[in-house]
This record gives C-alpha cells, structure tokens and sequence, in this order.
C-alpha cells in the first residue's frame, strides 16, 4: 500500500470533520443541546433553593434536599430536557429522524441517572462505583461509536494459558462476572440466612442449610465466571485434583475442621446454648462456625475451640438430654453428734428452697468414719443447669449451719 503523504492524509482527516461540523442539521442539534443542559443546570439551582428555604438544615424532610434533588435530579431534567430537544429539532428541520446526537445525549442522560440511583440505593458501596464505572464507560463508547472497534481490538490481544487461549476482552468480561456474581451471592447468601435464622427450624438445620446453601452460590457463581471467560469447564477436574493435593500437604486442618463441624451439626450431640467442658475449659456454646466452635466461660472468657477437637476429645456435655443437674454436699460432723438429726436436717434445708426437684427426690446418707469425723453426703437434684449449681448449693449450705448451730450439731474439725 503506498504511503500517503502526511498534508494528505490530514486532509481527509480534516474534511469529515469539517463536513460533520458545518452541517446544518448538526449544528441546530448541538444548540439544541446546549440550551436543554442549560434549562436543566438552572432548574435544578431554582428548585434547591426552593427547597433549602421549605425544609431548612435539621428539617425531618431535609433528607429529601441533600438526597434525591441533589443527586437524582439533573440527570432526571436532562433526559426530560433532552427529548423535548429531540422533538424540537424533528419539528424544525422537518425530519421523521434526526441525528444521533440528541439520541446519544438521551443515552448518556438515562444512564447517568440509573448509576445515580445505583449509588443511593447501595449507599456508595464499592461494587455500586464498580458497576456505574463500567456502566458510563461502555455507554460513552457506545455514543462516540468506538466500543465495536475497542472491543474488537480487546479480542485481539490474546493470552495462552495452558491449551487455553484467552483475549483480553474474555478476561475483562470474566473480572467483572466475577465481581458481580461474588457480590450477589454474598447479598443472596445474607438474606437467606437472616429469613433461615428467624425460621422454626432447629439450630442445627438452620446452621447446615446457611453453610450448604452459601458453598452452592460460591460454587455456582466460580464455574460461571470461568464458562464467561471461555475455559472449558473439564478444567474443574484438574482444579479439582489440584485442590485434593493442596488439601493433603497444607490444609488437612481446615478440612478436617471443616468436616468435623459438618459432622457436629449433623450428630447434634452440641448446640449452640448447651453447657460443655473440654480438657480444663468448661462453658457455654455460644456460636459454631465453620472451623471452630465458640465457647463462653463462667469468667466471661470466649475460647475458640477447633472443630476437630471436639469430635476427637472427650467432652461433657452438661445439657445433652436435657437440663437437670445433681448436687453434691460433702460434710463431716463431730462424733458426738446426732448423725440422724443431722441427716433429718441436711433434707429439710434442702426442702426449704423452691429450686430443688422430687423426681429423683433428694437423698442424705451416712457416708463413711474417718479421722476426723462423720463424713455425711447430701444429694439432690436442680431442674436446669443454666441457672447454675453454686447459688443454690450457697443456700442449702447457709441454711445447714443455721440449723447445726441451733440443734447443737458441731461439725468435725481437724485433730478431733
């Protein structure tokens, strides 16, 4: 092809333009435009001020000033500006199809406008300002007529990723599939475990349906990102084999974490709210996640035990079956004194609480001689452990040395 001389070829880059420019139906359209920008930028000045003066800074109804009418209504008046232009201009050059400026300045209007809404709804989050970046990006290329030639030469540039070739533009397309679908999951994922967490069912349905749905739309959303990028998805059995061998070298932990709090759900052998202890740590399940289980002790300590700890150690579970817990009080009483008077009385202190049970019924015996004394024990049982063993085991105790001291009962000493 032969070399075009650069005064020529400027030239016939000029002529188009100077041709778009000084025509007559462009410039009308341009001025057109002009003047509906301007209308719109003025009504929105006069309409703030009508309204800053309406409902003034503290106003219950401000929110509507520094809300709506500051960020929804100049592109609102642009679009409305902007179609009256359009018919203006059909009705003044007596054309059925007026160019495509007043069109292109329409489009940009509106999608201004929805990235607007976007970010009011979304409250300025960072996928909203994701998503009107690309939403005003692909628009102005739209308008300006360059997004079929960007994204042809985007399809052009290639990357080779095994047997796999991939354009940038597929590339593009796949970051922002996969920014999208992430998101949305994550949005779907929230609102479903907020209704499943005000539903009837158990504790233990709800936390396998919240974990179960929420690997599904990670899963689901991963596999359309790389179908939207064009990898073959037989890809996922390498990825899959990948996967397995990470899992055997570095993070058999995790799975088994996992998977042990997996099994505890299934099992329902501990839930959230039941009284446990493991090794020298006794508490309250507050919470059980992923890979670790939340327990809250008496001290106010919140200790976060792996998963797999509680599947491969012994732990009690003070709650398992139900709530009820026995009593133990061990005492020893001098050898001089009535053992039978003393047991009569261990059982009335017991009766004269209200937070005891009959079934079992409490029970006083004579327990074992021994250096120091009488060793007697008293046994009974409390409806619910959550309420806790030591006050009640504080008032019985308070209540037997009151009825000791005035029945003349000694209790045994060292050296007796």
């Amino acid at each position: 092809m032969p070399e075009i001389p650069n005064g020529e070829f400027i030239g016939d880059l000029k002529k188009p333009i100077l041709d778009f420019l000084l025509n007559r139906e462009v410039e009308i359209q341009l001025l057109f435009c002009a003047f509906a920008i301007i209308i719109a930028f003025l009504s929105v000045f006069l309409i703030k001020k009508i309204f800053a003066r309406k409902f003034p800074e503290g106003s219950k109804y401000n929110w509507i000033t520094s809300n709506i009418i500051s960020r929804l209504l100049l592109p609102f008046l642009l679009i409305i500006m902007f179609v009256i232009a359009g018919w203006s201009v059909v009705a003044f050059i007596h054309q059925k199809h007026p160019q495509n400026i007043i069109a292109g300045c329409l489009k940009i209007a509106t999608v201004w406008l929805l990235v607007r809404a976007i970010l009011l709804i979304a409250q300025r989050h960072f996928v909203a300002y994701f998503v009107s970046i690309v939403m005003m990006t692909v628009t102005l290329l739209s308008v300006t007529g360059l997004l079929v030639p960007t994204t042809s030469f985007l399809n052009e540039i290639n990357f080779e990723a095994a047997k796999y070739q991939i354009s940038l533009l597929e590339v593009l397309k796949g970051g922002f599939s996969l920014i999208m679908l992430f998101w949305g999951a994550g949005v779907v994922s929230k609102n479903v475990e907020t209704w499943l967490r005000r539903s009837s069912l158990s504790f233990n349905a709800r936390e396998l349906s919240i974990k179960f749905f929420r690997i599904f739309l990670y899963f689901i959303a991963f596999v359309l990102t790389l179908n939207q990028i064009g990898v073959d998805l037989t890809a996922l059995t390498v990825f899959g084999g990948m996967l397995a061998v990470g899992i055997g070298f570095g993070l058999q932990k995790i799975a088994s974490n996992f998977i042990s709090g997996i099994v505890l759900l299934f099992e329902r052998t501990i839930e959230a709210g039941d009284l446990i202890e493991i090794g020298n740590e006794k508490g309250w399940v507050r919470e059980m996640a992923i890979r670790h289980t939340l327990i809250e002790t008496f001290d106010g300590r919140e200790i976060l035990v792996p998963n797999e700890d509680l599947i491969t150690s012994k732990v009690t579970n003070w709650t398992y079956t139900n709530n009820k817990a026995r009593v133990d009080i061990n005492l020893s009483i001098a050898y001089d004194s009535d053992a039978e008077t003393a047991i009569k009385l261990l059982l009335e202190a017991v009766k004269s609480s209200n937070k005891y049970i009959n079934n079992p019924p409490p029970a006083a015996y004579l327990k074992e001689f021994n250096d120091r004394g009488i060793q007697l024990i008293l046994v009974f049982w409390i409806s619910d452990i959550k309420e806790g063993i030591t006050p009640i085991k504080s008032e019985v105790m308070l209540k037997i040395i009151k009825s000791f001291a005035e029945s003349g009962i000694k209790f045994a000493v060292s050296g007796n």
